[in-house]
């Protein structure tokens, strides 16, 4: 709810004279970068910004990037102020929040005509399209996945080359935990993310959210999901509530990145910080499901590069997003660290050379290329805010202050609130 009050305190700023709409590039200028993630994806990020920068001399720009949680409150707080990022990543869960409030450019009209889409999947470029205004352009492609530490489950007798049920992986992953003394559990509990929750409901033929913006699923099926996640952690194949409390979405302080779990479900493009953080060799493997013929995975954006409709510098800004999507060089810099590029030539020319965990995502996007289904439309305004509250609610389920039942229900209650 922190980004729906800052926001709205941007509009009645900017109705007050904060908005400025011209480019600003009659000579040198200075924009300002903003994104979330790990120090190994800023590494990256700022050489391939300092390269635009050498090939743009009149173009400064000035970065900034924060774990995910920490990144949307300065967002947040920089918006209410009249003065948000030049260019700054964008997630699925926000666009809406951000896109009709005029925060964010649309990229089909003036300054925005430059960022080429013509090299982008259709059905990805759409990921970033809100009532007809393109407020986004993905930066990668990436899908779930579960990151596993092959050796912990190959030593615990567990086969993980082929499909899974739910249950088959809760056994798994329980076989790793004994192997360890219950110290290290087979997988990180998954009651609190709202991605696992999408794709266990997508599995089921339902949805997160409707196309016009209410929740998709009712109590019964939120109720089965948490008792799936309790089955897992009352078993103790999955972790405990005090080790769970500390996820958050940088791999470095997420319970698998610090080895206190041997698995978790993330973001395939997540999946090289992971193993930079957990130090031995990773893989990916597709979601568990109970339906051989429905993954209920898809090809999403991993994230977005928007523009802020605030600043004095859109043609620059615009640019560097130009750049950061569309330049080969900046692709091989950039890698998959957040996914496989988006601009399909780039794309093709770095999997024919692709090595190491770069190859791994490669390759596991490949063998689910015709299992991945249609992506879902943007998620409604206050997405953002259900993603809070799944989490909040869940823990409460796992500290065992509340029963699953209470939970469901405050759930409910709340999330009415959020979407509206």
């Amino acid at each position: 709810m922190i980004a729906t009050v800052a926001i709205s305190l941007a509009i009645s700023l900017a109705a007050c004279g904060t908005q400025s709409g011209g480019s600003g590039d009659g000579g040198d200028v200075t924009i300002s970068f903003a994104w979330w993630g790990s120090d190994s994806r800023a590494t990256i990020t700022k050489q391939a910004v300092e390269l635009f920068q050498q090939r743009n001399p009149t173009i400064k720009v000035q970065t900034t990037f924060s774990a995910y949680a920490a990144y949307w409150e300065k967002v947040a707080t920089q918006t209410a102020g009249g003065n948000p990022p030049d260019v700054m990543t964008m997630d699925t869960r926000y666009l809406s929040e951000y896109g009709q409030r005029k925060v964010l450019l649309d990229l089909k009209e003036g300054p925005g005509k430059q960022i080429s889409l013509a090299e982008i999947n259709p059905e990805l470029a759409n990921t970033g399209q809100l009532d007809g205004k393109q407020y986004a352009v993905p930066w990668a492609q990436n899908t779930s996945a579960l990151v596993y530490d092959p050796a912990a489950y190959q030593a615990a007798g567990v086969d993980m080359t082929g499909p899974m049920t739910w249950e088959q992986f809760r056994a798994a992953a329980e076989k790793v935990s004994a192997s360890k003394g219950f110290q290290t559990r087979g997988v990180t509990d998954f009651g609190m993310i709202d991605s696992a929750l999408e794709i266990w409901l997508r599995q089921r033929g339902k949805g997160m959210f409707t196309p016009d913006g209410k929740l998709g699923f009712g109590p019964q099926e939120l109720r089965e999901y948490w008792d799936l996640a309790s089955r897992f952690r009352t078993s103790k194949a999955a972790s405990a509530a005090e080790v769970t409390a500390s996820y958050n979405t940088s791999p470095e302080q997420a319970p698998f990145g610090k080895k206190l779990t041997a698995a978790e479900f993330a973001y395939d493009g997540i999946y090289p910080s992971y193993q930079k953080a957990y130090g031995t060799d990773l893989k990916v493997a597709p979601y568990p499901t109970d339906d051989p013929a429905n993954l209920g995975q898809y090809r999403r954006p991993a994230m977005f590069l928007s523009v802020s409709a605030r600043g004095k510098a859109q043609e620059a800004s615009a640019k560097l997003v130009e750049f950061l999507i569309n330049d080969p060089e900046a692709a091989k810099i950039l890698g998959t660290d957040r996914g496989l590029p988006p601009n399909l030539k780039n794309r093709a020319q770095l999997a024919a050379s692709a090595t190491g965990t770069s190859k791994v995502i490669f390759d596991f996007e490949a063998s689910l290329e015709a299992k991945l289904g249609p992506a879902p439309a943007v998620p409604p305004k206050g997405a953002g805010a259900i993603q809070k509250l799944l989490q909040r609610t869940y823990e409460e389920v796992a500290f065992e202050r509340l029963s699953i039942d209470a939970a469901v229900s405050r759930f409910f209650a709340e999330a009415q609130k959020d979407l509206q």
